[in-house]
């Protein structure tokens, strides 16, 4: 029969059914007596097709997200999810993934799924694990206590995010920030800096200002000395 290989030993075949093809596949059994009378018989063998699996790629997060679960991922469901920083649930549909076990870049996640039939097959998609943005901030320059608002641009990048910290009114425009010294006081005051990128992760460096007081002026005052004379004291 088709995909059928007949081993010689008037017991045994091989069949192969990735030769026969999905469906039904009809095997014949023919046999000679010692009379030399032939006979057949057939025997029906089902070759079952796998689970069709569908796997969309879940949404991308970023490193620091912590423990994401992810449900309803691929069909049809019951299956088993598997991969670096995977822990299937094993409700036959949700996953828990740490993204900071899988690392940034690309992760393949594989779901296994075994139907009635006893067939298995499995499908694969992606996550994207995103990197927190670099950020740099030099400090800015020192100030005097009585220097009054000070409006500083340019102290971090990339362009776009958030200073905040004692003293210090963002201006919105994701480049500059007003300082007041005389609300932060004298010595250093830290300065953060918070951006989101387009991949929706934040991240935040700090930098550091010092506010001088002024200097301590001390002064000498002598007494003045006079006569005791008719008009009053000279």
């Amino acid at each position: 029969g088709t995909g059928v290989t007949d081993n010689g030993d008037g017991t045994s075949f091989d069949f192969d059914p990735s030769i026969a093809g999905v469906g039904t596949t009809t095997i014949t059994y023919t046999y000679t007596d010692a009379n030399g009378c032939t006979n057949s018989g057939t025997a029906d063998i089902e070759v079952n097709d796998l689970p069709v699996i569908a796997f969309a790629d879940p949404a991308d997060v970023c490193i620091d997200a912590g423990v994401q679960t992810i449900t309803g991922g691929a069909t049809p469901a019951g299956g088993v999810y598997s991969g670096t920083g995977v822990t299937d649930n094993g409700d036959g549909t949700s996953f828990d993934f740490d993204p900071s076990i899988a690392g940034v870049g690309t992760t393949t996640i594989t779901y296994t799924y075994t139907d009635a039939n006893g067939c298995t097959n499995s499908g694969t998609a992606d996550i994207e694990v995103n990197d927190l943005p670099v950020i740099t901030f030099a400090d800015p320059a020192d100030v005097c206590i009585d220097a009054g608002v000070q409006t500083i641009t340019g102290g971090a990048t990339p362009a776009g995010g958030v200073y905040s910290g004692t003293g210090v009114t963002d201006n919105g425009d994701g480049t500059s920030f007003d300082f007041d010294p005389s609300i932060a006081g004298v010595g250093t005051t830290t300065i953060t800096y918070t951006y989101t990128d387009a991949n929706g992760c934040t991240n935040s460096g700090t930098a550091d200002i010092e506010v001088n007081d002024l200097p301590v002026i001390a002064t000498t005052q002598t007494p003045l000395t006079g006569c005791d004379t008719d008009d009053g004291i000279i």
